[in-house]
C-alpha cells in the first residue's frame, strides 16, 4: 500500500466517524432541549399552581 492509499483510507474513516457522530449529536441535543423546555414549563406551571393555592387558602381564612 502506498502513502496515498493510507491517506485515502484515513479520510474515509474520518468521514465515517463524522457521519456517525452528527446524527447522534442532533438526537441527544433534541432530547436535552425537549427535557429542558418541559422542565421549565412544569416549573412555571407548578409555581403558578402554588401561588393560586396559597391565595385561595388565605382567602378562606379571611372569610
Amino acid at each position: 500500500m502506498t502513502l496515498s492509499d493510507v491517506s485515502l483510507i484515513g479520510k474515509k474513516i474520518l468521514v465515517g466517524i463524522i457521519v456517525t457522530i452528527i446524527p447522534f449529536v442532533i438526537i441527544v441535543g433534541g432530547l436535552w432541549l425537549t427535557q429542558h423546555i418541559l422542565t421549565a414549563h412544569d416549573a412555571q406551571k407548578s409555581s403558578a399552581q402554588t401561588t393560586l393555592k396559597s391565595e385561595n387558602h388565605e382567602n378562606r381564612k379571611s372569610n
